[in-house]
């Protein structure tokens, strides 16, 4: 799950980084509209896509602490 995070997050620095980049076009006379567009919509779709896989990730951990906790309650170490 960490690894579908961490894609997650470099996808939206690139998508993002594609909205700037056409936006710099308007810098040199040839701006493009449809990568802004595309920039700012793929970066925020992965956006909740790594927010998503991240907030996955702390229930697994909650999940697998709870049950490191319990272990120890019920077979406590010598």
């Amino acid at each position: 799950m960490r690894l579908l995070t961490l894609f997650f997050s470099i996808t939206t620095l690139a998508c993002f980084g594609r909205a700037l980049a056409g936006l710099g076009g308007f810098l040199f006379g040839r701006g493009r509209i449809d990568y802004i567009a595309q920039g700012l919509v793929l970066g925020c779709l992965s956006t909740l896509g790594a927010f998503w896989a991240w907030k996955r990730y702390l229930k697994e951990l909650e999940a697998e602490s709870a049950t490191a906790v319990q272990k120890d309650v019920e077979d406590p170490p010598s």
